[in-house]
């Protein structure tokens, strides 16, 4: 049972508030995620700076599985490039796993079109009826052009946490869907059952593994 648990995937989400040259930041983290990409069952990395925070990256790093996030947290490499970002960022870690994927199209790098829902649901592991508003939104938005995907991500570490991804194609498809009466509609339910925060993000990186 446990080698089991070990091959399932896994989704490592970090969120970094810059302390100090957020240019400095973005470079060191650039080494370290060209290294992440080339270790052992990494999937990929999506890079995202908050818009009304431009000092808060996240980070959402996909693995296949948790036997490859596991090996490579125990490289001395790895502990280096820790030891290098630390001093430079307040930063705060979870794990998940996905429940729900939807795969349209890509974001372009650059535009404010990536949206984070952070929610924690009342009730702690009831989760149901959040579960269900948010695949709502996720139709509401399909219906929609330029939406190009959305991922639901439970935490393993903190019971009822969830982060929510949804992305549109450019700034312009992401700011006429979020303004739709639909959407408020559906996030006014949302947050009936669950603590919940949007947050808009500027698309910085989407980086696949190296072939």
């Amino acid at each position: 049972m446990p080698g089991r648990r070990q091959e399932t995937p896994l989704t490592v989400i970090n969120r970094f508030t810059v302390r100090g040259d957020t240019g400095r930041f973005e470079r060191a983290f650039r080494e370290h995620s060209q290294y992440l990409r080339g270790r052992p069952d990494f999937g990929f990395l999506v890079t995202v700076r908050l818009v009304d925070r431009p000092d808060v990256y996240v980070h959402l790093g996909h693995w296949r599985t948790t036997r490859g996030f596991l090996d490579t947290v125990h490289e001395d490499a790895f502990h280096g490039h820790v030891r290098k970002l630390g001093p430079m960022v307040d930063a705060e870690a979870d794990q998940a796993v996905s429940v729900g994927r939807v795969l349209r199209g890509e974001a372009l790098v650059g535009a404010e079109n990536v949206v984070l829902t952070r929610a924690r649901t009342f009730g702690g592991s009831d989760s149901s009826a959040f579960r269900r508003l948010f695949a709502e939104t996720t139709e509401y938005f399909a219906g929609l052009d330029g939406f190009g995907g959305s991922d639901l991500l439970r935490s393993t570490l903190h019971p009822g946490a969830w982060t929510g991804v949804h992305w549109w194609r450019d700034t312009e498809d992401c700011e006429r869907a979020l303004a739709g009466r639909g959407h408020i509609s559906l996030l006014a339910r949302m947050r009936n059952t669950a603590d919940v925060e949007v947050e808009r993000t500027r698309h910085v990186a989407y980086e696949r593994v190296l072939s």
